[in-house]
């Protein structure tokens, strides 16, 4: 049998999160922060699910197009066997020994790993099932079928922005119109530089999504209103880009951190953490923009800067004060999938 190795990135959502949720265009970056999923024959009739990174391993069969496992399922590796279910070729695919690495997406730290919210979910199910087509000898995955295959995973959410990155590479333009996806590939404007920091705490993306639908049923209106804004402003800063316009889009970005922490105060939703405030206001200092990533919280954000000292003076400051910097480069290759006999 075939041994196939496949790798895909994680991701930076730059502006338009939660946004994105209402079709308002969004900029994305794949990073050099990979995930792997590699197949070799099980040598038995079950699917083996290996996962150095959590120390976990597990094995199932499917009958009818459920997971039977054999022994307890480990909670975060029921997802493989839901992606396997409903993949079209698995009847025609022998079982294989699916060995996961998402390594690179924590942050080592004395006495601790912390992960990092790089996406590494997106990466892992887009380099798993671009194994898959491998495997079965059939085209790679396109964007609407990555996107839905991931939605179920978890049950029905996700915009796809994530996904987009992990399969293309590069920087996107992602957008949602009603059920479809599109992302076309763009790049900051010239003189643009950026610089991701840890603010302090890893962050539930389900969870605070799911207080921001809990918010969105109480108060429609408010809701409506502050989308209607953040849309807004995601649109001019991706016109920004398509102008080469270093100013405007920096713009947008510092008005769109700002919008964020009120809509993330009026939901209830710790978007802009205390971490990230004190790192605003060392951005601010340092003459550079700053805003939290993705769904926000104590997790990750972004400084962005025209100038290279600007970026270094505030990378010092961040350190200092006791936010790591983290090394993260732009990824531009997608999905990769080797194969040897």
């Amino acid at each position: 049998m075939t041994h196939i190795v496949a790798s895909a990135p994680g991701k930076l959502v730059l502006l338009g999160e939660y946004a994105v949720l209402a079709g308002a265009p969004a900029l994305v970056l794949a990073v050099e922060r990979r995930g792997r999923a590699a197949l070799a024959p099980s040598g038995s009739h079950c699917w083996e699910i290996i996962s150095p990174t959590l120390g976990l391993q597990a094995r199932f069969h499917l009958q009818h197009d459920e997971a039977i496992w054999h022994g307890p399922a480990p909670a975060e590796l029921v997802w493989v066997a839901t992606l396997l279910a409903r993949f079209p070729q698995v009847d025609r695919l022998h079982p294989c020994r699916i060995e996961l690495d998402s390594d690179a997406f924590y942050l080592g730290r004395p006495g601790a790993r912390t992960k990092l919210g790089l996406g590494s979910s997106a990466a892992l199910a887009v380099a798993l099932l671009g194994a898959l087509h491998a495997l079965a000898n059939v085209a790679p995955p396109t964007l609407g079928e990555a996107i839905a295959a991931h939605r179920a995973i978890q049950h029905g959410h996700g915009s796809g922005i994530d996904i987009a990155a992990s399969l293309a590479g590069g920087m996107s333009r992602f957008q949602l119109t009603g059920d479809a996806a599109r992302a076309d590939p763009t790049t900051l404007p010239e003189g643009v530089g950026w610089a991701c920091v840890y603010s302090g705490h890893p962050a539930s993306t389900r969870a605070m999504l799911g207080t921001v639908a809990a918010w969105r049923e109480r108060e429609s209106t408010t809701y409506a209103q502050y989308m209607h804004e953040l849309a807004t402003i995601s649109s001019r800063g991706i016109d920004a880009l398509a102008a080469h316009d270093a100013a405007a889009f920096l713009s947008c970005l510092h008005d769109y951190a700002t919008v964020l922490a009120r809509f993330g105060e009026a939901a209830g939703v710790d978007i802009v953490s205390r971490g990230h405030r004190a790192i605003a206001t060392i951005a601010a200092d340092c003459g550079c923009v700053y805003k939290s990533c993705g769904a926000g919280g104590g997790d990750i954000g972004v400084t962005f800067a025209v100038e290279d000292t600007r970026l270094r003076e505030f990378s010092e400051r961040a350190l200092r004060a006791g936010y790591p910097v983290i090394g993260l480069e732009a990824d531009p290759k997608g999905l990769e999938v080797v194969s040897n006999i």
